[in-house]
């Protein structure tokens, strides 16, 4: 499902696809395989004790009460994952559905079977044959391979999900670059140092190149890398607003606020420059007058909060409007990256334009450089 925009609360709201894998059709197809293997290698060993037909009908009373007692675990399990129980904690509730299960398992097969076969052998008792100790270790088996699959699974979707994101950043970048340097961006910010130079203002011309310069050397750095700080992304988005600002003077101001805790948190790579340059494009550069861009970055609990708004004439009234490929790719990448705890909500600027707020773990690097950077810029 492609990215759209969907009309909510005040604003609009990014939708991103699923998961990546489809674990409950995996789930019921090792299921299945697991208990019809084991099911055909009980049936050769009671075919020894007992006749066709009675060990046909004990066998699928075995199989059929262990796979529904097996699904219960697993039900449980999920819903003690959806708790944000540990893994210690998960390990405890497997140990005590193995010892309980065993009894249950038992007492179910055995009220099945009697109705069905009342001329059968009598059932061996439970606890003194060893048959408690057999339906544990069955039990316990079963447990190892689905705690088994299911962290296979995670480091699957863990790393095709890695692998994507670096694949997206990659593809992000040379549409930055593809963005910044087409034909009417170059010819503009080249004819703004041909200005500058026709009005014998070197000074200028000079730090317009420079910005220009920078501009694109950290593009070219940053390839390839699908996270950076939020220093640097903060450093990039400056220095496309200082060329900005020099093109259209006194037309645009901005103002970046970004929390000092938060600077040496991840970001994706590019995640604010395709964002700024909507806002520019579409609610500053229309209006003769100009108008603001705001850029606020906040901490909340485990979460980076990041805006960007302008004071332009707003939202489009049609809710069907295509998202774009700025937002629809930051709205993939935040999935990649982040799964649902990443979000992208358009809405209704306090300014009166547009605000786009982004929502994303706080997480950070190891080994972060400790160097200062302005936590306050504004023009």
């Amino acid at each position: 499902m492609r990215p759209y925009l969907s009309a909510n609360r005040s604003g609009w709201r990014i939708l991103r696809s699923g998961p990546p894998l489809a674990r409950g059709t995996l789930f019921w197809l090792l299921q299945a395989a697991g208990w019809l293997l084991f099911g055909l290698m009980m049936l050769g060993y009671e075919l020894i004790w007992q006749s066709f037909l009675p060990a046909i009908v004990d066998d699928l009373v075995l199989i059929s009460t262990g796979l529904a007692l097996t699904t219960g675990f697993r039900w449980l399990y999920r819903s003690r994952r959806q708790q944000r129980a540990s893994p210690a904690a998960l390990l405890v509730t497997a140990a005590v559905l193995c010892v309980l299960g065993s009894p249950v398992w038992y007492l179910a097969q055995t009220l099945l079977v009697q109705p069905l076969l009342p001329e059968s052998m009598p059932r061996p008792q439970w606890l003194l044959s060893g048959l408690f100790l057999y339906y544990v270790f069955i039990l316990a088996t079963w447990n190892l391979l689905y705690f088994g699959a299911h962290g296979w699974m995670s480091l699957q979707i863990e790393r095709r999900r890695a692998e994507r994101a670096e694949a997206m950043a990659q593809s992000a970048r040379l549409r930055a670059l593809q963005s910044q340097l087409e034909p009417h961006f170059l010819f503009n910010t080249l004819n703004g140092i041909s200005s500058l130079v026709a009005a014998r203002q070197h000074e200028g011309a000079a730090t317009m190149i420079a910005l220009l310069s920078d501009f694109l050397r950290v593009t070219l750095k940053t390839g390839g890398t699908p996270q950076i700080t939020l220093r640097e992304e903060i450093g990039f988005v400056n220095q496309y607003l200082d060329i900005q600002k020099l093109r259209f003077g006194e037309r645009l101001t901005f103002t970046v606020d970004v929390d000092p805790q938060a600077l040496g948190s991840m970001v994706p790579t590019l995640l604010l420059q395709p964002l700024v340059e909507n806002a520019l494009k579409h609610g500053i550069l229309p209006r003769a007058a100009g108008g603001r861009i705001a850029i606020t970055v906040q901490t909340q609990g485990e979460r980076l909060l990041l805006r960007i708004e302008d004071d332009g004439p707003g939202l489009p009234r049609s809710p069907t409007l295509s998202p774009g490929v700025g937002l629809s790719n930051t709205a993939t990448r935040l999935t990649e990256l982040y799964g649902k705890q990443g979000s992208l909500f358009v809405g209704r600027s306090a300014l009166g334009g547009v605000a786009v707020d982004i929502a994303i773990p706080l997480r950070f690097h190891s080994m972060l450089a400790e160097e200062p950077a302005p936590l306050m810029s504004q023009a």
